[in-house]
C-alpha cells in the first residue's frame, strides 16, 4: 500500500502547539506615534499657512455675499435684447 503523505502531514500539523500571538516590540508604538507627530509638525511649518487659511475664509465670505446680493439677477431668465443693450451702454460709459 502506498503511504499517504498528505494525511501524515495534516495529522502532524494538528498535533503541533499553537504559535504564540505576535506582540509589538517594546517601545514600537511610542516610536510610531513620535514619528507621526514629528512629520505632522514638519508639514505645518509653513509660516504663511495661517494667512492662507484666513484668505480662504475671506474669499468664501465674499463669494457668499456676492451671491446673496446678485440672487435676483441670477434667478432671472435670459436677458432681453434691451437689457443687453442697456448693459453695454453702462459699461461703455464707465471711465
Amino acid at each position: 500500500m502506498k503511504p499517504n503523505y498528505w494525511k501524515r502531514l495534516a495529522d502532524a500539523a494538528r498535533r503541533a502547539p499553537p504559535e504564540p500571538a505576535a506582540e509589538m516590540p517594546f517601545g514600537f508604538d511610542t516610536r510610531i506615534v513620535a514619528d507621526w507627530s514629528w512629520q505632522r509638525e514638519a508639514a505645518e511649518t509653513l509660516p504663511w499657512a495661517p494667512l492662507l487659511r484666513g484668505a480662504l475664509v475671506c474669499a468664501s465670505l465674499i463669494l457668499l455675499a456676492s451671491l446673496a446680493v446678485n440672487y435676483q439677477t441670477l434667478k432671472e431668465r435670459e436677458p432681453s435684447s434691451v437689457a443687453i443693450a442697456d448693459s453695454v451702454l453702462r459699461v461703455s460709459m464707465l471711465p
